[in-house]
């Protein structure tokens, strides 16, 4: 009996300890243990991670598990840093529950359906934003005349409806809505290629969490904008289709966004398509390849994206990528859209999705108006704001990568502006220099308009004497005469587009014209029979024979035989000539439809026009003359302002120049009566016709002239040697001509003033007193065969030899020497003050008479007058004998008092002295 009890106590102990032991297995963990549980495991101390819970238990190992997901990296698109911690359903009570996480770098898979169980609050109030962009005005002058040429490829792969996110379809919507209202691109034009395409099933996870289906109306009119699924065999299809029907006019846009993803075994990027493909690099450059659109521009949002720079790339390309390769894109801080892209679309529209004026750094046309933002302009914006560039932001980094032909018509390509993909042109050679500031000091509100262009002056057509123009590459001087009438003129073609030009579809023409500040619309028409007051003829107007690739260039050698004609007269002016070229196709508009008074902005507005007017003067030689034509072609009376610059040296010096302007007796007497105006000239005291500007930049205005008045110009250029020229050096002065009642730049021309090595020139005055009163200057310090100009204090020549003799003056007077090589023309000055020096020496009064002595001989009319002490009232005066060193003046009837002792030259009282009597 006791035995069985024991037994049973002991069975039902036995018995008990079993039941606990299943009671402890059967606990149950929940979601938000399984939450706390990844937390820990994750090290998650700051809270930075989002969080997300499988919907239901998920198998693995015969057991059951919470898949929780942790993003790492919330806001990135995949593939980014991740773990999957797989928490037991259940725990033993006096245990820990049971897990094993698994760090990985992908999302979820699209097999398990995931809820957000601890997400961050990302967006706020913003989470339901939307971009609406309005309509354009149909009537606002707005139509855009390339929106028929534009298509577009709208991508978003989506993966799954995990990774699926509401911001993809912003993103999608934002730019849709941007090609349409804005830029007016017919809606037939645009293929979207977004997730499970029209599939009505849940395709998306919005900003709650909640899994939705992509609604298919992107632009809010009523109508399904998206057409296909996101799979290889569509975007292949599209593609493709799409390739092979565009021109050469045509402009495609494929905008890639959502997910990305690196192949660490192939070692190359991907884009995540629906359903879990993927789709390379080298896949969609084959299918962008069918075809012959004008330009391709690719836009990619996706992580990694900068991987596909390298197989995408090309001359008519525009790729532009929100990261590298190895890194990660990124969604806004704090809007549902992704921060790189979301910023090129705004910019690309003007405003961003919250109604915000956005404006994209661009240029101004010549009419004033801002140029169209370009694709390139869109990426500067969108880096210099994306938050993620350049360490702006502390946890992420993304690097924007951008491939075009630079300096190529890809960098003017825009939504409504698609340049020509074959672009010939010829440099002008000119930088706009903003002037403004030194004129405006001179006239405010007369030449505040005023810009220095320097159009004339193209390095890329040159004139030779010779047939080496190829390995000679400068321009020179023709030397012409009955003997030698050829020249050889080279032109510089360059294409700034995107293809090559063929042979035979685009043309040149060269011609020349004498030397002038301004170029008449005849001669820029190729008119020359009309131009018969400036002497110019056609060198050639051919095809261009060779093929020319996307930026390279051509050189073009034209042998040019002047008429015994044009020789003549060309010898007997004694002038260079003007070099002009056109590039054109037989299709394009005129470029002188225009007023006579807006042509020759027209010709500059344009690089298929290109003007060499440039002189080289060498000093040493017999060209040290500058002769040009100033022509009125305009049919009415003009005002022209004459505006010369010296622009520095291409060989540094310290070398200045003096220049003089010479203009023809009825251009000086209208400049003169006008008020001889300007700014740092002066009419030459010493040579009629002349004037003097020495400075860096003279400005002659109210240069009136009459329709059709021709006048020549002769400027003369001496430099200025008071230091040694050590090496050859250049020296360019600029001349420019502008309309004085609208500012516009008309023309001009350079001189290069080519200086050799040479040694200084600086003279020095000895002064001496003579005997007979009078001063001798004399030159010194001078050691070459130089020319002599001694001038008084107005600038006025008093002697031309290496000595001069002045009379002593009752006040300072300054003299220069200005010296002037035979050999070059240099020249260099010294001044001498000659001071005051008074002839009265002293006074001496015996009572009966006043004894006056002199430093100097008493000069020619000359007297002398005692006066009373106030001068007014002459008390004696006698006239001097001329040469005399001293008089002596009775004054024995004179009472005792102050007198004043003055000397009286040619009727002027000249110097005075008190005494006491």
């Amino acid at each position: 009996m006791r035995k069985t009890l024991f037994i049973f106590i002991a069975a039902l102990l036995y018995s008990a300890a079993a039941v606990s032991q299943v009671l402890e297995r059967l606990v149950g963990v929940t979601p938000q243990e399984a939450l706390d549980v990844a937390v820990k495991a994750c090290s998650d101390n700051k809270s930075q991670y989002d969080y997300f819970i499988s919907e239901t238990s998920v198998k693995k190992d015969n057991s059951l598990f919470h898949a929780v997901f942790v993003d790492k990296k919330p806001g990135a698109g995949w593939e980014h840093p991740c773990a999957y911690v797989y928490v037991s359903t259940t725990r033993s009570t006096s245990e820990a529950v049971p897990y094993h996480i698994v760090e990985e770098a992908t999302h979820p898979k699209g097999t398990i359906k995931m809820l957000p169980i601890r997400v961050q609050d990302r967006y706020g109030s913003n989470s339901t934003l939307k971009a609406k962009v309005a309509k354009l005005n149909a009537n606002a002058g707005e139509k855009n005349s390339f929106s028929g040429n534009t298509y577009a490829v709208i991508l978003s792969g989506g993966l799954n409806m995990d990774s699926n996110e509401e911001r993809y379809w912003n993103d999608c919507s934002f730019i849709y809505q941007t090609l349409r209202n804005r830029y007016d691109v017919p809606k037939n034009n645009i293929k979207v290629i977004m997730s499970d395409g029209t599939d009505p099933s849940e395709d998306m996870k919005n900003n709650n969490g909640e899994y939705v289906s992509s609604p298919l109306d992107l632009d809010y009119d009523g109508i399904a904008d998206i057409e296909y699924a996101a799979t290889k065999e569509n975007v292949k299809n599209v593609l493709k289709s799409l390739c092979t029907k565009l021109t050469d006019k045509d402009h495609l846009l494929l905008y890639v966004i959502d997910h990305g993803g690196y192949d660490t075994q192939a070692k190359q990027s991907y884009i995540c398509l629906w359903n879990e493909e993927k789709l390379y690099p080298g896949e969609l450059n084959e299918w962008l390849s069918t075809g012959d659109a004008g330009y391709i521009n690719i836009l990619m949002g996706q992580c990694h994206s900068g991987g596909f720079v390298r197989a995408l790339k090309g001359n008519n390309r525009i790729v532009a990528t929100a990261c590298s390769e190895d890194e990660l894109s990124y969604g806004c801080e704090e809007l549902p859209f992704d921060e790189f892209v979301y910023h090129w679309t705004s910019a690309l529209n003007g405003f961003d999705a919250e109604g915000n004026q956005v404006t994209a750094q661009t240029d101004t046309l010549p009419t004033g108006a801002l140029k169209p933002v370009t694709m390139i302009k869109a990426f500067e914006y969108a880096n210099e704001h994306d938050m993620y560039t350049d360490g702006k932001f502390p946890y992420a980094e993304e690097t924007p990568c951008l491939s075009y032909l630079k300096n190529s018509t890809a960098e003017d390509l825009a939504l409504d502006t698609i340049p020509p993909t074959v672009y010939l042109y010829i440099t002008d050679g000119s930088v706009e220099k903003p002037y403004e500031a030194v004129i405006t000091s001179y006239n405010p509100l007369k030449y505040s308009k005023f810009k220095w262009l320097n159009r004339w002056n193209s390095s890329d057509v040159w004139l030779r004497n010779q047939a080496d123009g190829f390995e000679n590459q400068k321009h020179e001087n023709p030397k012409i005469s009955e003997n030698k009438r050829d020249i050889y003129v080279y032109t510089k073609v360059k294409n700034r587009g995107v293809k090559p030009c063929q042979s035979k579809s685009w043309s040149l023409a060269t011609w020349w014209a004498e030397s002038s500040l301004v170029i008449t619309k005849e001669i820029w028409e190729g008119d020359y029979v009309k131009s018969k007051n400036i002497l110019a003829g056609p060198i050639c107007d051919e095809w261009i024979e060779e093929q020319i690739n996307p930026g390279d260039s051509l050189i073009i050698e034209h042998q040019y035989l002047f008429s015994k004609r044009d020789i003549a007269k060309m010898v007997t002016k004694g002038k260079c000539i003007c070099l002009l070229a056109n590039v054109y196709k037989d299709t394009d508009p005129s470029d002188f439809d225009k007023s006579d008074d807006e042509y020759v902005l027209s010709v500059w507005d344009t690089d298929r026009f290109a003007q060499c007017n440039r002189t080289y003067l060498y000093p040493t030689e017999t060209e040290e003359i500058g002769k040009v034509t100033l022509f009125n072609g305009f049919r009415n009376e003009k005002d022209f302002v004459l505006v010369l610059k010296s622009d520095g040296d291409t060989v540094a010096s310290e070398t200045k120049l003096r220049t003089k302007m010479c203009v023809g007796p009825e251009l000086m007497k209208t400049w003169k009566e006008s008020g001889a105006s300007g700014m740092n000239v002066k009419a030459d005291v010493n040579k009629d016709g002349y004037m003097d500007m020495n400075s860096d930049m003279s400005v002659v205005s109210n240069l009136s002239m009459s329709a059709k008045q021709r006048e020549e110009i002769t400027f003369k250029f001496n430099p200025i040697v008071s230091q040694a020229i050590t090496k050859e050096t250049q020296k360019q002065i600029d001349v420019a001509v502008y309309d004085s009642e609208t500012g516009k730049c008309l023309g001009g021309e350079s001189f290069i003033i080519n200086l050799k090595p040479r040694p200084a020139i600086t003279p020095m005055i000895e002064k001496t007193l003579n005997a007979d009163g009078t001063y001798t200057l004399v030159a010194t310090n001078i050691d070459e065969d130089v020319t002599y100009e001694w001038h008084d204090s107005e600038g006025k020549i008093i002697g031309t030899g290496n000595s001069i003799t002045i009379p002593a003056n009752s006040a300072n007077v300054d003299y220069s020497l200005e010296v002037a090589s035979v050999a070059d023309d240099a020249i260099n000055t010294a001044t001498m003050t000659v001071e005051r020096m008074p002839m009265i020496k002293e006074v001496k009064d015996d009572g009966r008479s006043i004894d006056v002595s002199f430093n100097t001989p008493v000069r020619k009319n000359t007297s002398m007058r005692v006066l009373s002490s106030t001068g007014s009232s002459v008390v004696s005066e006698c006239k001097l004998v001329p040469g005399t060193m001293d008089c002596t003046m009775p004054v024995a009837n004179v009472t005792s008092g102050v007198y004043q002792i003055t000397l009286v030259e040619n009727g002027v009282e000249t110097e005075s002295m008190k005494y006491m009597k």
